[in-house]
């Protein structure tokens, strides 16, 4: 193996932990400090580790290529190969859905890997060894074609539980919070004077759950003519990571997220929707007004410092405070408004599931985050339902795997810990 080679690997299950160590955390119903802080680092250095990573690919197939080509492999390459050769991503996913660890070659992998997740060499396959001959041979009229392995989809980081929103598992029946939203009093009394007693009162909000469903049809000619291996459980792994994606954007845009796919009747509301719509800007975003957003919003309560107030923008947002400075003219050097909020406040950072700009308008979500260990905010789950059904189109070859999550409304438990912002962008 070579050093570009080495390094590739390294990097891969750098690569490979740190997605395991995200997934992680974001099952954490309370994320502490330090949680919250590896999230951020973690993600922050996602662009820079794919540039090395893209790097390290081209070093390794510029040096390696012909020195390797007719290289014999060690016992340990060996080994390694024929344990790629018998595992299975549909047996990752497969246990992962009912909540056990894998077993046989597919552990054996892991352990090998040093990963406790999916080992990301398992989408690869060895290519195949050039033959020679001394006598030169045509190529046949039908030639084969070399697919490369599926490779999945990529979709946005989640955005729920940076926003402190837990998805707990509840039970059947109606999901309700109940806060306290009137204190009882206390006061300072003269000498034999009697203290009244005053009624403290309580918010119930309920949610009830609301099916989002996924569906998989693959025809049996498919996957015999595909020529790939991987192309079922690609398609598996990415009806998951559907899934997981419109559960993450129900969570900020439901009931706006209408489209051909989804009924606006059954949606679940999302964090836009238990927020307060506020007065929207008539001036362009300015320096002051990406500062002010961030000091306007500490309270004393749920924000103490600017560290303790974060925003998520859309990218139209996000791109505009990277370009607006302080001074009206070119940039003399001074910080950007997005490299002043990403050193002095709790973060202003962007994902693609923000709702676009309207009038020239854009919203975003803001974040106290100073009191940690509380329950902000709460989105119910009733659990996940997976039915592979090989029966009902048997007489047609076609197979469908569909999977049902059942989802509740977000509850803002203490809603003076979120608040809504908005953006003019020109």
């Amino acid at each position: 193996m070579t050093e570009a080679q080495k390094r590739l690997r390294e990097l891969r299950e750098r690569q490979s932990r740190e997605r395991q160590e995200m997934a992680e955390l974001s099952r954490v119903e309370s994320l502490t400090d330090e949680q919250r802080s590896r999230m951020d680092e973690i993600e922050t250095g996602v662009p820079d580790l794919e540039r090395q990573l893209r790097a390290a690919q081209t070093a390794s197939d510029a040096e390696g290529e012909a020195e390797t080509r007719d290289a014999p492999q060690d016992a340990e390459q060996r080994e390694r190969l024929e344990l790629r050769s018998r595992a299975s991503l549909t047996s990752f996913l497969t246990a992962a859905a009912s909540g056990r660890q894998v077993a046989g070659a597919e552990a054996e992998l892991q352990q090998a890997a040093g990963v406790s997740g999916i080992p990301i060499e398992i989408f690869d396959v060895p290519e195949a060894r050039e033959t020679r001959a001394d006598a030169q041979t045509g190529a046949p009229g039908t030639v084969g074609v070399n697919l490369d392995p599926i490779r999945p989809m990529i979709f946005a980081h989640s955005i729920a539980p940076r926003l402190g929103i837990d998805m707990p598992r509840v039970m059947s029946g109606t999901f309700a919070s109940a806060t306290i939203t009137t204190k009882l009093t206390a006061g300072a009394k003269a000498k034999g004077a009697a203290q009244e007693s005053t009624a403290a009162a309580f918010t119930v909000t309920t949610a009830t759950p609301m099916r989002v469903t996924g569906r998989l049809s693959i025809a049996l000619e498919d996957v015999a003519a595909v020529g790939q291996a991987n192309f079922e459980s690609a398609l598996r792994e990415n009806l998951a990571m559907v899934m997981s994606d419109a559960l993450d954007n129900f969570a900020i845009n439901g009931v706006r997220a209408n489209n051909a796919q989804n009924d606006a009747a059954a949606q679940p509301k999302g964090m836009f929707t238990a927020l307060a719509d506020p007065t929207n800007p008539t001036d362009v975003a300015t320096f002051d007004a990406f500062a002010a957003a961030h000091a306007g919003a500490i309270d004393g309560l749920w924000a103490s410092t600017l560290k303790d107030v974060s925003i998520v923008c859309g990218p139209a947002t996000m791109a505009l405070a990277a370009r607006t400075f302080q001074s009206a003219a070119n940039y003399k050097g001074e910080m950007s408004a997005a490299a002043y909020a990403a050193k002095e406040t709790g973060g202003l950072w962007t994902n693609k599931r923000m709702p676009a700009a309207a009038s020239k308008i854009q919203p975003a979500i803001l974040h106290r985050k100073g009191r940690t260990g509380l329950r902000t905010a709460v989105c119910p789950h009733w659990g996940e339902v997976g039915i592979d059904d090989i029966y009902s189109d048997s007489a047609a070859g076609i197979r469908h795997f569909t999977m049902h999550v059942l989802l509740g409304d977000v509850i803002l438990v203490q809603p003076d810990a979120y608040g809504q912002v908005a953006f003019k962008l020109a």
